[in-house]
């Protein structure tokens, strides 16, 4: 159904038709239904922009222990904000430091690094994992829950309390020569606890994300280098019949729970992505020049195996060094990684090059995002290490900002998740005198994450992202001289999946009334019904773009009901101005008055203010006058085989100038009227 409406808003009318499934509420304002046949608006931007936010060790958040709520929700805020004003989409926040909880946990202890001391919830009491959901959300960023697996208390952790696991399941955890104590991977009490503390989190809160980080079997350095303290476990296994070495039992025991978690994550909400960030050196000689660290043979974590296999979601490895170092260069290690990427999955490296303000350091960080584009077009993203890096680093950030993170990006979208894209949004959009107002809605809200609105002023389109909440946008009818003249909605859900664009009809022109020229009262003249639309010109000077319309306008009424003229008004129905505003002229009801031969009644006459046998006749002015017509086609169920100018019925007149009457003689204007009237039915 067509609905074409005249509005009246303040002072101003507004000419809107827009193809509508219905009305939302008695105003002025109708629901676009999504158009499927949109070309030419790009793709937004796709990039996993995170950054880790530790609080081991009081690293990032809370500064340290002990604040109160209020100073650790103004510290928190301060880096949300600062994400959000830098374009970052995600945020990887450190939940479970030493098997302890940032957030409501009957699993268990609240965390040291709150409060300074372990099982002392904060006070007056909050929820600090819900309350940085929440904020995150409101930001526009992801929200990944960061955990340590395997560590049962840090050396940073204070006092072992009643509170902590080390006491409570002491048959879980093993003693570490340099004071920490660690989870023995190889239990399956252990699997059984680290998977209920996990889906416990995932069940009870709406996080995106699951991260573990590289500690898995601990670093050597933790126990004097000295090997993992499990001989008990190991001796059972061996008395039971295992055949596995000593280091393939380890790492079967890593990847039994990490391949159990996957699925048990799937299980409950499959949206929810699984993440690791693991030593960023597989094993030497992988690919053939890299040198280093063996997380195989010394932390037992077979991240290889977990990404071939298709066990997270994203994978996040360490890659903390510079483009040129031979034996760990980051292009070469990240290529080696992709190579393993069989299934597909994400691949975002974690990037740190150092923590001096250098402007080496920046560029080495530019250069690392923009390799990681390159190599990974279709899902490229980073993590930086950690949020200080950036935070603290005040030509890092503007680099970012100023450079790879100028435009806000969406998260590239996991298919084997969800591969279905939510349904359109209806778009409804309300005119006013120098702006019009969308606001849209869903039928399925819960599938919506993010909105996508795309505005094109000019031939330059552009888009902004907004929250699941956000559902109004304001936007200018004109930027300089660039008029708005397209917009449209896309909804994206969890999953980054983005739906068909609903693209509401533009094709409005704000007319400016009679007051806004200082018109005199017109004398009363005869009525009509207009049957046909008729283009002029007014004639005269050649008027700039900046040239006074107002002013203009009441100069030509003035003269036409003077004394050597005596008509009753301004003769023409409407006027439009160099720049493309339309101004209201005679009433439409009433014939206007032409100075030949021929009988203007019946006429809506349309005249463009200036001398177009000598200024141009701009692609903007085809626009404006297209709508323009369509809408009176419309409104006055006029066809558009009536579209004619002056000197089609004059022989006494050029009206309207050379400029113009071509655009009419060769039926272009007809054909684009043609062409807007079909799109709106």
């Amino acid at each position: 159904m067509i609905r074409f409406l005249l509005f009246t808003i303040s002072a101003v009318y507004v000419f809107s038709f827009i193809s509508c499934s219905g009305s939302k509420k008695a105003t002025a304002t109708s629901v676009q239904e999504p158009s499927t046949n949109i070309t030419g608006i790009p793709k937004v931007n796709r990039e996993f922009r995170a950054a880790w936010v530790a609080t081991v060790a009081n690293i990032n958040w809370p500064s340290k222990p002990g604040l109160s709520t209020e100073q650790q929700q103004k510290e928190a805020i301060t880096l949300l904000d600062f994400l959000q004003a830098h374009n970052f989409n995600a945020v990887i926040f450190q939940v479970r430091p030493q098997a302890d909880a940032l957030y409501k946990s009957e699993l268990e202890p609240w965390s040291y690094y709150l409060s300074g001391t372990q099982g002392k919830a904060p006070e007056p009491f909050y929820d600090p994992l819900q309350f940085w959901i929440d904020a995150a959300h409101a930001r526009g960023l992801e929200l990944h829950v960061w955990l340590n697996p395997y560590r049962a208390h840090h050396v940073s952790g204070g006092p072992v309390t009643e509170t902590s696991v080390v006491k409570r399941k002491p048959e879980m955890v093993v003693h570490l020569k340099e004071g920490y104590w660690w989870f023995d991977p190889s239990l399956k009490a252990t699997q059984d606890h680290g998977v209920n503390v996990v889906m416990d989190i995932v069940k009870r809160y709406d996080i995106d994300g699951v991260h573990f980080d590289d500690y898995f079997y601990p670093y050597a350095s933790y126990n004097k280098n000295e090997d993992f303290p499990d001989s008990v476990s190991w001796k059972q296994y061996r008395q039971q019949g295992g055949k596995l070495s000593r280091g393939d039992w380890r790492r079967q025991s890593v990847n039994t729970f990490i391949e159990r978690l996957y699925d048990e994550i799937k299980k409950e909400k499959k949206q929810v992505k699984f993440g690791l960030s693991p030593f960023g050196i597989w094993r030497p000689g992988y690919p053939e020049s890299v040198q280093g660290f063996d997380q195989y043979e010394e932390l037992y974590a077979d991240a290889k195996l977990w990404l071939n296999k298709g066990w997270i979601d994203y994978f996040s490895p360490q890659l903390y060094w510079p483009t040129n170092r031979y034996a760990q260069s980051f292009p070469v290690l990240l290529g080696w990684w992709n190579s393993e990427n069989t299934m597909k999955r994400h691949l975002w490296p974690g990037i740190s090059v150092g923590r001096d303000t250098s402007a080496a350091n920046t560029t080495e960080i530019m250069n690392e995002i923009m390799i990681t584009r390159g190599m990974m077009p279709q899902s490229s993203g980073v993590v930086h290490w950690s949020i200080s890096s950036v935070t603290k680093n005040p030509a890092l950030s503007k680099a970012l900002i100023e450079g790879p993170y100028k435009q806000p990006a969406l998260v590239p979208a996991s298919s084997w998740l969800d591969a279905v894209a939510p349904a359109a949004p209806s778009v409804n959009l309300t005119p006013a005198t120098e702006t019009v107002t969308l606001e849209w809605s869903h039928t399925d809200e819960k599938d919506v994450f993010k909105w996508v609105v795309y505005y094109k002023y000019g031939n330059n389109w552009r888009y902004k992202i907004l929250n699941q909440q956000d559902k109004i946008l304001v936007l200018k009818m004109q930027e300089g001289k660039l008029r708005l003249n397209a917009v449209a909605v896309s909804a994206v859900d969890r999953s980054g999946n983005e739906s068909i664009k609903a693209e509401p009809s533009l094709n409005h022109v704000l007319i400016q009334p009679r007051s806004s020229w200082q018109a005199a009262t017109a004398k009363p003249y005869k009525q009509h019904t207009p049957v046909r639309i008729t283009v002029h010109h007014e004639g005269g000077k050649v008027l700039a773009d900046t040239a006074n319309a107002a002013t203009r306008l009441k100069n030509v009424q003035t003269w036409s009901m003077g004394p050597d003229r005596k008509w009753a008004d301004i003769p023409y129905h409407y006027l439009i101005a160099p720049d493309g505003t339309v101004y209201e002229g005679r009433d439409p009801l009433t014939v206007g008055e032409t100075n030949t031969e021929y009988d203007p009644t019946g006429h809506l006459l349309i005249s463009f203010l200036g001398n177009y046998e000598e200024q141009p006749f701009t692609p903007q002015l085809q626009e404006v006058l297209t709508k323009l017509i369509a809408h009176f086609c419309i409104k006055y169920k006029i066809s558009p085989e009536t579209i004619s100018t002056h000197r089609d019925h004059s022989t006494k007149t050029t009206c309207p100038g050379k400029n113009i009457y071509p655009y009419f003689q060769n039926g272009f204007i007809k054909g684009e009227v043609k062409k807007v009237l079909k799109n709106n039915k």
